[in-house]
C-alpha cells in the first residue's frame, strides 16, 4: 500500500506551508481541516472536518497507509485561554487520540509511525528566563502551555514505549518561539504583536501594542520555521531521549524592533495600550531559548544577527 503523509490543519499558517513544501517533495498526503483549502493542490486528499471527529481519524488510519504525521491543527494561546473546555478537547484529548492511532498503527504495521508536534515557548513559566534549556523550569501559567506540556509528555512517554517495542511512535517535536511571517498577520497568539507590528510599520498605520516597551521574546521566521520541521522529519533516526526541542534565530524588545522599524520607515508610530491579560503572559516567557540540544540531534542551525533576520522578513 502507498505510504502516506497526513497533515492537521492544513489552512493554518505552518500548516499551509508545510503542505505546500511537501507536496513539492512529491508526498502523498491527507489533509485535514475545519474549513476548505485556501489554495488545492490537485495531488493532495483533502477532509474538510475536526480531529474532534475520532470516527473519521481512526477511519484515516484505517484506509489509508499513514506513516508520518503532522499535528498542526490547534487552539492558539489567547484564544485557548478564552475558551479552555475546547481547548482541552481539541488541544489534549483530539491531539492524544491522533498520537494514540499513529502509535496503533505503528504497531500493527511493524513500523515507527513519525509524529510531529509543535510546540511552544508557552511551556515555560512561572518566571521569565534568559537561555531557557529545555529542562529548565516548567510550570505554565496559561490553559495553552498546560495543553502543550501535556503532549509533550504524552508523546515523549509513547516513543519510550515504542523503543522497547521496537514498533509504535516515533515523536518528534520543536518548542517554538513567536513566528514571524511575511505574507500572513496570525491573531489570538501572545506573540503576534510582531508581524501586526511589521504589517502596520509597511502600511503607514499607526500600532496599538498590548505589551510594554521592554518586553523581550525569542522569535524564528516562518522559512526557518517550515525548514525545521521538515529537517527534524527527515532524520532517519534521532538518536536521543529528549523529544522535544528549543529553536529561535533571534530575541528582541518591542523597544529594539520598534527602533529598527522607525529606521526603516520613518513615519511609523507604535501606541502602547499595556492589556494585563497580555503581559502576565509574556512575563512568564523565556527572553532567548538555548538550541544547543537541537543543534547536536538533528543539525538545527542558527547563526544571524537581528538587523539580518528583520530585514529577511520586511524585504518580502
Amino acid at each position: 500500500m502507498k505510504e502516506r503523509i497526513l497533515i492537521t490543519g492544513y489552512n493554518g499558517e505552518l500548516g499551509s506551508k508545510a503542505l505546500k513544501e511537501l507536496s513539492k517533495k512529491g508526498k502523498s498526503i491527507i489533509a485535514l481541516d475545519l474549513n476548505k483549502p485556501k489554495e488545492e493542490i490537485n495531488s493532495v486528499i483533502y477532509f474538510r472536518d475536526s480531529i474532534t471527529n475520532y470516527e473519521l481519524i481512526n477511519s484515516i488510519f484505517e484506509n489509508y497507509h499513514i506513516t508520518e504525521v503532522y499535528h498542526f491543527a490547534a487552539l492558539l494561546s489567547q484564544t485557548a485561554s478564552q475558551n479552555p473546555k475546547l481547548a482541552h478537547e481539541v488541544n489534549e484529548k483530539a491531539s492524544k487520540n491522533l498520537i494514540d492511532c499513529s502509535y496503533t498503527f505503528g504497531i500493527k504495521n511493524n513500523i515507527m509511525t513519525k509524529f510531529f508536534f509543535p510546540s511552544s515557548i508557552a511551556v515555560y513559566g512561572p518566571r521569565k528566563i534568559e537561555n531557557a534549556s529545555e529542562q529548565d523550569i516548567i510550570k505554565p501559567s496559561t490553559v495553552y502551555g498546560n495543553n502543550k506540556l501535556l503532549i509533550e509528555q504524552y508523546g515523549s512517554k509513547l516513543h519510550e514505549k515504542s523503543l522497547l517495542k521496537n514498533s509504535g511512535l516515533d515523536f518528534r517535536s520543536i518548542r517554538f518561539p513567536g513566528v514571524i511571517s511575511y505574507d500572513t498577520i496570525p491573531s489570538g497568539g501572545t506573540t503576534d504583536y510582531a508581524p501586526q507590528m511589521i504589517d502596520c510599520a509597511k502600511k503607514g498605520t499607526i500600532f496599538e501594542c498590548k505589551l510594554t516597551p521592554k518586553t523581550k521574546l525569542p522569535f524564528i521566521g516562518i522559512d526557518k520555521t517550515i525548514a525545521s520541521i521538515i529537517d527534524i522529519m527527515n532524520f532517519k533516526v534521532i538518536d536521543s531521549k529528549l523529544r522535544v526541542f528549543n529553536v529561535e534565530e533571534a530575541n528582541f524588545s518591542i523597544e529594539q524592533l520598534n527602533d529598527f522599524l522607525v529606521g526603516q520607515f520613518p513615519s511609523f508610530k507604535i501606541k502602547f495600550s499595556e492589556d494585563k491579560n497580555f503581559q502576565s503572559v509574556a512575563d512568564t516567557w523565556p527572553t532567548s531559548l538555548n538550541c544547543e540540544k537541537a543543534k547536536k540531534s538533528w543539525n538545527f542551525s542558527s547563526n544571524i544577527s537581528l538587523e539580518e533576520f528583520l530585514n529577511s522578513i520586511i524585504s518580502k
